[in-house]
């Protein structure tokens, strides 16, 4: 489970433009909405799927742990989660073009526009760096590669069905003080899992956390040295340097990597969202 950190506020790592979110009381009514925007979660079982829809609900469906058939209920979560990182992401990179934009611009020592001013300066607050320091920031303002957010949250969530999850939308084991915003653990006194309102606050949070607190520097730096390098951003290597991520340490890590050869995980890799309506 994820150490502790206090995450920003849904609208403030919320993306400008996000879709709409729906609510899908069951998996069956989850799969007619995936349906109905041309997409089969059924298709996720087996990676036969280049593109996902933009299809963002607010919650797992409410009876998704109740699934016996275990193949679908993986494609189900896989299906309703990913599209949330696939838009986190977007939005992280839309923000990285526009930093490094803006670094080539104090390179060149030109007077930046205020509001780039601005924008920098609540970059710098989010993503807690020095002010102007945008080699810090560039280190921080990253993608998380999907395949491993997806098996991050398959681990810490079993596949959605978790009390966490089904009640506070805690895909990602982030630890919290026992709270309004907090569900507390049964058998462990003191432990609590931060709660979300949902999927989307619950996924932005957790890149917020990779990207920023200081037990997962070692991801950060092998990142950007993937980036130095121009290489494809390895979520498969970058696991090696989660073990601070839970108790478990290595085997942690080796769970991990073992979650992302499951079909399911796999396949979310290469998948990019559909077109925007």
């Amino acid at each position: 489970m994820a150490l502790a950190l206090p995450v920003w506020l849904a609208l403030e790592l919320a993306p400008a433009k996000y879709a709409t979110m729906q609510d899908a009381r069951s998996v069956t009514e989850a799969v007619d909405l995936f349906k109905q925007a041309g997409f089969d979660p059924q298709a996720v079982r087996h990676g036969r799927y280049e593109s996902i829809p933009r299809v963002y609900f607010a919650t797992l469906p409410h009876d998704l742990n109740a699934v016996q058939d275990i193949d679908l209920r993986k494609a189900v979560f896989v299906s309703v989660v990913l599209p949330h990182v696939l838009q986190a992401n977007e939005r992280i990179r839309s923000d990285r073009q526009r930093l490094i934009r803006i670094r080539a611009d104090i390179k060149a020592e030109k007077t930046l526009r205020g509001r780039d001013r601005r924008w920098l300066d609540d970059l710098a607050r989010r993503y807690k760096t020095k002010p102007m320091d945008t080699e810090a920031l560039l280190r921080r303002v990253d993608i998380v590669p999907p395949r491993l957010a997806m098996a991050q949250s398959a681990q810490e969530s079993g596949w959605g069905t978790s009390r966490f999850a089904r009640s506070g939308n805690a895909l990602f084991g982030q630890h919290a003080p026992p709270g309004e915003n907090a569900i507390k653990a049964r058998k462990a006194e003191g432990v609590a899992l931060r709660a979300f309102d949902t999927i989307q606050g619950s996924v932005h949070g957790y890149v917020h956390n990779l990207n920023t607190h200081r037990a997962y520097r070692g991801f950060r730096d092998m990142r950007a040295d993937m980036r130095a390098r121009g290489e494809r951003i390895d979520g498969h290597l970058l696991a090696a340097t989660l073990g601070a991520y839970s108790e478990e340490g290595v085997l942690y890590v080796q769970r991990l990597r073992s979650m992302m050869q499951i079909p399911a995980v796999a396949s979310s890799r290469n998948v990019r969202l559909g077109t925007a309506n």
